[in-house]
């Protein structure tokens, strides 16, 4: 793994901190309303997505792209072909 790759992790992991971070503080203030609580749930989906596509399949998507494809193109698609 070189500097950049490194450096990508840790953002990613940093980002994943605050947004437990926010989710746990928006839920103890009682303001978690379904929307908010599904779109913190995406963004922590995201990230996770992420880390597996770098490992096992491929990151030539943005955030906007249902989640569902995300996992069929980008992560299915590559795991299917290695035989996995």
């Amino acid at each position: 793994m070189d500097a950049e790759e490194r450096d990508a992790l840790l953002v990613q992991g940093e980002r994943l901190a605050w947004f437990r971070i926010l989710g746990q503080s928006v839920q103890a203030l009682g303001g978690e309303g379904d929307a908010e609580r599904w779109r913190l749930e995406r963004e922590e989906a995201i990230m996770v997505l992420r880390g597996l596509c770098e490992h096992f399949g491929d990151n030539d998507w943005n955030e906007s792209l249902h989640l569902a494809d995300v996992i069929d193109k980008h992560l299915g698609k590559h795991l299917h072909s290695d035989g996995r």
